[in-house]
């Protein structure tokens, strides 16, 4: 990477190098020169840009307060009533999601930086290999960083090498920087993943710490260029650029194949079974991060706990703690059908009974009604008033239905809209509700799935593309590639229609893993989608909850469209006016584009650095 070698922010200037111990453990004494000695020491301040605060997804992975998960802000969730400054439209530069992703990360370059100037220091007494490994590491973070920049803020702010921040002259120099044209820099983010490509290993011994390879290189940079690809393509604000997103296709299906063909990686045998915490160094995983609390140094951000875990969780077994993080109306109407259709061309979906003959990834995601989930079965219908404990071996109350038909009292913590999340959830996220499943920031699946993605929009539809879809598919039926009769096969090579199915079965395979915002920004549909309201069961209304009784769970189905994401104005079938006359508008979204496109660049920055301007309509 040529420009992009020193990128730092000058607001995270004085920000000190920790260090950590191999097990992500920080230190409290600050990193200096002397820190930076040994190979072993080189490796424990790699082991810091593991942290999660660095990678942040979950509430409380971020620093400071009023943080939420990045599923919170798209049509995948639904929060009971509640909307974010990202989902009703008052996104600012105040923001503290922002704010902690701006701050974050240029903590984290800085970071990079200062192991790769400390490394040329002494790299003449160090084995090459391994100097090309711990550089390639740091090179590979650095990337990865400044590739999520330029995704969620745009141009950026680059800061030639030799400037020394520690210093008074060079603190000086960094307040006056200006930020730099997003295309430029990504050809140097591309270029970076390249280079670290032929430093980093295939795979790493069962031994040794799981840092980043030549897969998670190819991936990442498949990524960042299909991303950018897509904003080319879809654009309508002024960045559209046809023969820019050809060439940008181009790179991305490259090195998604490239990432293929390294025959490292294959998909976990049983979807399910792949997002639980009892699975560890899975062949799927590409670029994936532990959680430990026993490595934590009781720091909350190292695993899941509290908050983070009870959101996710039914009301029956939790107690008084509320369900906040469900999933929508939107995601499970977006689940194709058994025999491959979506929901308003199938004939088998039957809204009473939304689970049945779907995909398996439907159930495999959302909580199954009448199915046993923690212990207790799940039944969110307003007239049934006690359920059937595995766990107690016994009939108990039912804290998961809204039950003013039977009580006239609404239960306020039961799910709001009859969901609820079951992806990776299981018994031991219950009391003292820690949990600590990997993070995984790239699976195969994703790669599979950008190589269709890439080569669909090139045109360039063969063998190798339905493959890569039908393989994903297969396994979530639990079945081989190649016995096609055991489960919907994708045969189609029409590029519309192909762009339906790729776009569909990405929201089916990688729901609440923290990619939909990316996809949905980068696709330009977020100014539709999140346009639409939340939905939910009527509460504190008998009247209304007995009409809407007639029709549980659905009255209607939406209409499906080209991005696979229903639209509740418009039915196929059923009553018409369900969804506003019956169901409850619980809230209505609002994504102003194409402002919100971008994040706003924290006010603190542009305070202080007069030659920063904020994002247009900050």
């Amino acid at each position: 990477m040529r420009r992009l070698r020193y990128m730092i922010a000058a607001i995270c200037s004085a920000a000190l190098l920790a260090c950590s111990d191999l097990d992500l453990n920080p230190k409290d004494e600050a990193a200096t020169g002397n820190w930076f000695q040994t190979p072993e020491q080189f490796e424990m301040n790699l082991n810091v840009l593991l942290l999660h605060m660095f990678w942040p997804q979950e509430r409380l992975e971020w620093t400071g307060s009023n943080q939420c998960a990045l599923d919170a802000i798209t049509d995948d969730f639904t929060n009971r009533d509640k909307l974010l400054s990202f989902t009703n439209g008052s996104l600012n530069s105040t923001n503290p999601v922002a704010t902690a992703m701006w701050d974050n990360t240029y903590t984290a370059i800085n970071r990079c930086n200062k192991i790769i100037t400390e490394l040329h220091k002494v790299e003449a007494q160090m084995d090459p290999e391994l100097r090309n490994r711990i550089l390639g590491n740091a090179r590979f973070y650095r990337a990865c960083f400044y590739a999520r920049l330029l995704m969620h803020f745009g141009d950026v702010v680059v800061v030639d090498e030799n400037i020394d921040i520690e210093s008074e002259e060079g603190r000086n120099a960094a307040y006056l920087l200006e930020r730099t044209d997003r295309w430029s820099v990504l050809e140097d983010v591309l270029e970076e993943f390249d280079d670290v490509v032929e430093m980093l290993p295939r795979e790493y011994s069962a031994s040794e710490v799981q840092r980043a390879t030549k897969g998670a290189a190819y991936g990442m940079k498949a990524r960042t260029a299909l991303h950018f690809a897509s904003i080319r393509k879809w654009d309508t604000y002024g960045l559209g650029n046809p023969s820019e997103a050809e060439r940008l296709f181009g790179i991305a299906a490259e090195a998604a194949k490239n990432c293929m063909d390294l025959n490292v990686y294959k998909l976990h045998d049983s979807f399910p079974e792949l997002f639980l915490q009892s699975t560890k160094n899975s062949p799927e995983g590409i670029f994936v991060i532990p959680r430990s609390k026993a490595y934590s140094n009781g720091s909350l951000r190292q695993y899941l706990s509290g908050q983070s875990v009870t959101v996710k969780l039914t009301r029956t077994p939790v107690g008084t703690n509320a369900l906040g993080e469900l999933p929508s109306w939107d995601l499970l109407c977006s689940f194709l059908c058994t025999d491959g259709l979506p929901i308003d061309e199938s004939p088998l979906y039957d809204p009473s009974e939304p689970f049945k003959n779907r995909d398996p990834r439907c159930s495999y995601t959302i909580v199954e009604f009448g199915t046993q989930h923690l212990g207790y079965e799940f039944n969110p219908r307003l007239d049934v008033a006690e359920i059937y404990s595995s766990k107690e071996g016994k009939m108990v109350t039912n804290n998961d239905s809204r039950t003013y038909l039977i009580s006239g009292n609404s239960n306020q913590y039961a799910s709001y809209n009859g969901l609820a999340l079951k992806k990776g959830i299981d018994e031991s996220w219950l009391s003292p509700y820690e949990t600590e499943p990997d993070k995984r920031i790239l699976r195969y699946a994703d790669v599979l799935l950008m190589y269709a993605e890439a080569k669909m929009e090139l045109n360039e539809i063969d063998d190798s593309v339905l493959e890569a879809i039908n393989r994903v598919r297969a396994r979530a039926y639990g079945v081989e590639v190649s016995a096609t009769g055991q489960y919907p096969a994708v045969a189609e090579r029409e590029q519309t229609k192909l762009r339906t199915i790729i776009r569909t079965e990405r929201r089916m395979e990688l729901a609440f893993e923290q990619l939909r915002y990316l996809d949905l920004y980068r696709w330009r549909i977020a100014e539709k989608v999140m346009n639409y309201p939340n939905y939910g069961l009527p509460a504190k209304n008998k009247a209304r909850q007995d009409a809407y009784m007639q029709y549980w769970f659905h009255g209607a189905v939406p209409e499906i469209d080209e991005s696979g994401c229903p639209d509740f104005s418009r039915t196929v079938k059923g009553e018409p006016s369900f969804f506003e006359s019956q169901a409850n508008k619980l809230s209505q979204r609002q994504f102003i584009a194409p402002k919100m496109y971008l994040w706003p660049i924290p006010n603190k920055t542009t305070e202080v650095m007069p030659n920063i301007e904020n994002n247009t309509g900050y």
